[in-house]
């Protein structure tokens, strides 16, 4: 080989002499200090997903059941180890078998590309790679052989004057970054609040991509419903929408200390009329084809074939929460910024607060954990304004464990409730609230607290998130039908609401 590692090397425990391409990168992997880690994304690619991601591309690609030779420039902007690169190197070699190996190799740096910023991660992936190509060298005579080419690099993923690309592949490091100007800059037309290194990778590779290329990706699902993420989403619906897309279905221990859902989606500028959706938990189970969703609001993705038309349906209906007069907001109570403010006792200028646990049973209820923190002192007329709320919501948990068999916790707050707690409230921000933006809006309190409490919603949300989380936006975003409709679901009972829910959402029980 014709690269040098960094010195010193490190030393894994236990590296023996049985080890493959996986284990090593994810030895190296778990000797990195945890902060480090958790600071930069670095999870190391499970060799299950690595060549499900490889499936995924092949045939987006239009490859067929034999291996096929890659028709281009393969990039991972990311390449750690070399987990994803591997699958597709091996399938190269194999379908160039006939032509002569000293030009197969000589050709690699042509249609293989792997960059990271890690020193150590480019030399475990560029010493992978060789291992791959040493059968192809043996075939080469000897007076002919060359050193084996580096196809990994150390450089910047993001790199803005990175050259275009066939096909680009990738498990990006995930998390917040603060952003210099220029960095910012760059993808100021992708980016919206926070940035996160995951979307800037995906951005990065959006308009540098061949029209019969693709680009692949194991990413959060959060780019697919998070407010922060919805330029991406138009950008992507734009330039290269779904092709195809598989959940993590487990959701812990795929990669150490991750507990966000994950996936492994596929897009392609080559314009996609549907997406295939499925899920792996061991074994590849498919779930759905669905429309490949375009714009910027959250999309709409059965995790379960059980969803598939539901989430169909919902696509197509035309109102939103928010277009039908209500506002989400997440309560403004951040507990531990105000610590000194909180007491157990009322006093004139405390306000009750109302925590998430509260309203676990769907109705509110005291939490006795809570009593140490009941109250909240409110200074002053401006931190009344931002912090009271003294008019009937609906109250919606923000965070639900993954134990919970409900997603969407509800209950209506009505005029009564805050009667008998004082008159008015503080909700604690892990509650969102709901309230009307207009005097009439479209559906009235008591039956869109009923409606999500529902079943119905229930997994609607799921189709939307799957994440723990339940957030303002994602609410607001809830497809809702026509005026009409809503309004005919007035004064229903529980068991007609919900008749009346499966006739819209899942075409079920129509006439």
């Amino acid at each position: 080989m014709d690269y040098q590692p960094p010195a010193p090397i490190p030393q894994p425990e236990d590296i023996g002499e049985h080890y493959d391409a996986w284990d090593l990168g994810a030895r190296y992997v778990g000797s990195l200090d945890s902060a480090e880690r958790a600071m930069y994304g670095k999870h190391y690619t499970p060799r299950d997903l690595s060549e499900r991601l490889w499936a995924m591309t092949r045939k987006a690609l239009g490859f067929g059941i034999d291996p096929r030779a890659l028709p281009g420039l393969l990039r991972d902007p990311a390449v750690g180890a070399g987990a994803l690169i591997l699958p597709a190197l091996r399938e190269h070699l194999q379908a160039s078998r006939s032509a002569d190996p000293t030009i197969t190799l000589a050709a690699l740096p042509n249609v293989i590309e792997g960059i990271d910023s890690d020193p150590w991660a480019v030399y475990f992936a560029n010493v992978t790679f060789a291992a791959e190509m040493l059968p192809t060298l043996a075939r080469v005579p000897e007076s002919l052989r060359r050193p084996l080419p580096a196809l990994a690099r150390v450089g910047d993923g993001l790199d803005p004057n990175l050259p275009p690309a066939h096909t680009w592949i990738m498990n990006p490091p995930y998390g917040r970054q603060r952003l210099s100007p220029a960095r910012r800059e760059q993808f100021s037309d992708s980016l919206y609040g926070h940035a996160n290194l995951y979307a800037m990778f995906v951005a990065n590779a959006l308009g540098k991509t061949a029209e019969d290329g693709a680009i692949s990706a194991l990413v959060p699902t959060s780019f697919a419903s998070g407010l922060y993420f919805h330029r991406l989403r138009e950008r992507l619906g734009e330039s290269a929408p779904l092709r195809s897309l598989t959940f993590v279905h487990k959701r812990s221990g795929t990669f150490t200390g991750v507990l966000q859902e994950t996936c492994l989606a596929v897009f392609t500028p080559r314009r996609a009329r549907s997406a295939e959706i499925s899920r792996i938990n061991g074994t590849l189970a498919p779930v759905a084809r669905v429309p490949s969703p375009r714009g910027s609001d959250p999309w709409l993705l059965p995790r379960e074939s059980s969803d598939a038309t539901l989430a169909a349906a919902a696509t197509k209906l035309p109102l939103t929460l928010q277009a039908a007069g209500w506002r989400a907001s997440t309560g403004p109570l951040v507990w531990n910024r105000r610590r000194k403010d909180l007491h157990p006792r009322p006093a004139t200028d405390r306000r009750y607060v109302l925590w998430a646990a509260d309203i676990d049973g769907g109705s509110i209820e005291r939490d006795a954990k809570r009593n140490a923190m009941r109250y909240v002192t409110l200074r002053g007329v401006a931190d009344r304004e931002v912090m009271e709320l003294a008019g009937p919501a609906v109250l919606v948990q923000r965070t639900t464990a993954p134990e919970q068999p409900r997603r969407l916790v509800v209950t209506e707050l009505t005029q009564a409730d805050l009667d008998g707690l004082g008159g008015s409230v503080v909700v604690e921000n892990h509650l969102n609230v709901l309230r009307p933006t207009v005097d009439e809006p479209l559906i009235s309190r008591s039956t869109l607290a009923r409606m999500l409490a529902s079943q119905t919603f229930d997994r609607l949300m799921r189709c939307i998130s799957g994440s723990v989380a339940v957030s303002s936006y994602e609410l607001a975003a809830l497809p809702l039908p026509d005026r009409q409709t809503l309004a005919s679901w007035e004064g229903l009972s529980a068991g007609e609401l919900e008749t009346a829910l499966s006739i819209v959402y899942r075409g079920v029980g129509g006439s």
